[in-house]
């Protein structure tokens, strides 16, 4: 299995991958919780035509409802996404 797939935890969606990219770097810096987990860019479709979806990977399902929860208490949207 790749190292990046599995359960993710959505922190943004941006209208470009390099904005998807620059939004990891400003949002793993202002959270530590986020210090050391791997992240990827998932291209997708919506409304508005294609978004990328920024995604923390801290493992597996229950990492990534705990690591959602810390980052909501620390004023970080997010949501899981499997």
């Amino acid at each position: 299995a790749s190292a990046l797939a599995g359960p993710g935890v959505q922190v943004g969606a941006y209208s470009s991958r390099a904005a998807a990219e620059a939004g990891w770097s400003r949002i793993a810096g202002a959270n530590s919780a986020l210090s050391g987990v791997r992240h990827r860019v998932v291209e997708g479709k919506a409304d508005i035509g294609t978004v990328y979806r920024l995604q923390a990977l801290p493992g597996d399902a229950a990492a990534a409802r705990t690591l959602c929860s810390k980052l909501k208490a620390a004023g970080q949207d997010c949501a899981v996404k499997d």
